[in-house]
């Protein structure tokens, strides 16, 4: 400190005195770097240069800094004023610079301009380069002309010369003959009184063209009045004053049928409301015939969309017995062909007449066992074969390894009742099959038309829905959205295809629509799923953050209508079931179209949430 304060000069006999006042002070820049060096390792005194000083006990003041008082009288009102006159102007600009989106704009359409200005630098670069070029050509076209002119300028000027002596040489012969044409008219001059005869030619036609003028100007003023006289003459004054009188009792008999045809227009015009009025009455009865019937036409659609889904149902199961038809006939020929390499002889019905095809073989499986006669799955099929396979095999390889047994007929009857036993635990076995297969079966179907039931009424009221949810004043009928099953004969195998398209859009997927269209889409699904099995109430949590106010002022008013009209009541006027609500949310847009408010708040005094309630109903619109 005492080398710092060395810098400035002083009275020497004070240094023992100040040397003594500020000892082994340190002196830094801020409090952070006055804290590592006082406080850390060994202990200085440190000062800062706002004033702050630690001691080595660790004691802090404030120095001469004065707080926060000190601190803002560091700037001057003058300086504030100026800075807070050049924030308005700030502000101002950024007002005129406009939003981000304009900025946007205008920096598209200066790209825009930049490159069209662009193409115009190169189209005139390219356009100088032409005119340069023929900027050189015209230069050495002018020095060829000035080297002509240069050629020729001596011929002109002979010619020049020439020209002037040749007019010279007419202005004299000019001359003469005039002296000539005096000397042989001079008496005539005289007598006329003229000083040439040139002069008394230029007198002469001067008088014969005005003489002209004067007789033609006379004619014409004859004409004329040769014309009036005849016109007076024709005129008849008393014959025009009756027919203007006639005209006029004319035009007073026009006047009067005006009057009555304007009475019969009155009456007509009346006449013509009253049957309006009429005519309005029947339209609104046409109406609501109309209405009852697309009523009508909505559940003949059902049923005819029910009897699709069953013919399609038994056209699959057609296909599926004329494909084990076709496999039992291919199998059959297989059979028949084994059996005739093998020279098995297949029992055959005696007489062929009592079949129905004389072309084919029938055979008689009369002498089968019962059990063997009934109806299999072929995976049982195969099964019975292949045991008989592997019971063959086993009896001739027997037979071929050992000697005729005389119990081989006890031994088979045994087997034969071992056989009937198996035959009998096998048909009580399939039978259990037969109805585990029907029981799935049947809970398969009912999945299916559950599911369809479900669906066919979501796909006809989401589009209505959607609707109600995006129709305006500008856009009456709203948007359109419906459903489409992926596999309408499986419907669980694929998904379901859900296209939402707003007002004045055209086709799109639906990840490609913005988050407020992707939320009104959202809420037409879950209401139109809501028609169709109704939950007592909805919660719904900020369904309208990407809501503009536009959108959440259709929102609220379609919940208002479900919920506080419509859930007091089993069905609204459309046939859809009301509900009750309870809705979370921000803009108040939303939910001041409520029954009643509840607001939630923290009361710091206890330390934890409380609510407020608010009761709209008596304020509502009458």
């Amino acid at each position: 400190m005492f080398c710092v304060l060395n810098i400035h000069k002083f009275d020497p006999a004070l240094e023992k005195a100040v040397l003594f006042a500020v000892g082994n002070t340190l002196v830094c820049d801020d409090l952070e770097e006055a804290k590592v060096l006082s406080w850390t390792g060994e202990r200085f005194k440190v000062v800062t240069v706002d004033g702050i000083l630690l001691s080595k006990s660790g004691t802090m003041t404030g120095g001469t800094s004065g707080g926060m008082e000190a601190r803002s009288n560091k700037w001057d009102d003058k300086k504030i004023e100026g800075l807070k006159k050049k924030k308005e102007q700030f502000e101002a600009e950024l007002e005129e610079l406009g939003s981000i989106r304009e900025m946007q704009l205008k920096e598209s359409e200066t790209s825009g301009r930049i490159s069209g200005l662009e193409k115009k630098i190169q189209y005139a670069d390219i356009e100088k380069k032409s005119i340069e070029d023929k900027l050189k050509s015209l230069k050495q076209e002018k020095k060829n002309i000035r080297d002509r002119i240069g050629h020729i300028t001596p011929e002109v000027q002979k010619l020049k010369d020439l020209t002037d002596k040749r007019n010279k040489d007419i202005t004299k012969l000019e001359k003469r003959i005039n002296e000539i044409v005096d000397r042989l008219f001079k008496s005539f001059s005289q007598s006329v009184g003229v000083a040439n005869i040139r002069e008394y030619e230029e007198n002469q036609l001067k008088a014969a063209k005005n003489m002209a003028e004067e007789r033609l100007s006379l004619s014409n003023q004859l004409a004329k009045l040769k014309y009036q006289l005849e016109y007076e003459r024709k005129r008849d004054v008393e014959s025009r004053i009756k027919k203007l009188e006639s005209s006029i009792s004319s035009l007073e008999n026009d006047l009067k049928l005006v009057h009555k045809k304007e009475a019969e227009v009155k009456l007509a015009t009346e006449k013509a409301s009253e049957d309006i009025n009429h005519w309005k009455e029947e339209v609104k009865g046409w109406k609501s015939k109309s209405e009852e019937c697309e009523k009508e036409i909505q559940k003949w659609k059902k049923q005819a969309s029910e009897a699709t889904t069953s013919i399609s149902k038994l056209n699959r199961q057609i296909n599926s017995k004329e494909t084990q038809i076709n496999q039992l006939d291919e199998r059959k020929a297989d059979i028949i062909e084994k059996c005739e390499l093998e020279h098995i002889e297949l029992p055959l019905i005696a007489d062929p007449m009592e079949t129905e095809s004389s072309n084919e073989k029938e055979f008689d499986f009369s002498q089968l066992n019962r059990s063997l006669l009934q109806d299999r799955r072929p995976s049982d099929r195969d099964k019975i074969d292949a045991d008989f396979k592997q019971k063959i095999d086993a009896l001739v390889s027997e037979i071929e390894r050992t000697a005729p047994n005389l119990k081989a007929l006890d031994q088979y009857k045994t087997l034969q009742e071992k056989e009937r036993d198996v035959t009998e635990e096998f048909e009580l076995a399939r039978k259990e099959e037969k109805q585990a297969a029907d029981a799935y079966n049947s809970v398969k179907q009912r999945r299916y038309e559950l599911f369809m039931e479900a669906f066919n009424h979501i796909s006809s009221n989401i589009d209505r829905i959607y609707k109600q949810l995006t129709k305006s004043g500008t856009h009456p009928l709203g948007g359109t959205a419906y459903l489409n099953l992926e596999n309408e004969d499986d419907p669980f195998l694929h998904g379901i295809k859900y296209t939402a398209m707003p007002p004045t859009k055209r086709f799109r997927d639906m990840e490609q629509l913005s988050g407020g269209e992707k939320t009104v889409a959202a809420l037409a699904l879950l209401f139109s799923i809501h028609s169709y099995r109704p939950s007592p109430f909805f919660i719904l949590d900020e369904v309208d953050a990407a809501l503009d106010n536009l959108n959440v002022a259709k929102v609220a008013g379609f919940i208002r209508l479900k919920s506080c009209d419509g859930a007091r009541v089993s069905q609204d006027s459309e046939g859809s079931s009301g509900f009750q609500s309870i809705v979370i949310s921000l803009k108040d847009s939303f939910y001041d179209k409520a029954e009643a408010l509840v607001g939630v708040y923290r009361d710091s005094d206890m330390g934890c949430s409380r609510t407020l309630t608010f009761d709209l109903t008596k304020y509502r619109e009458a």
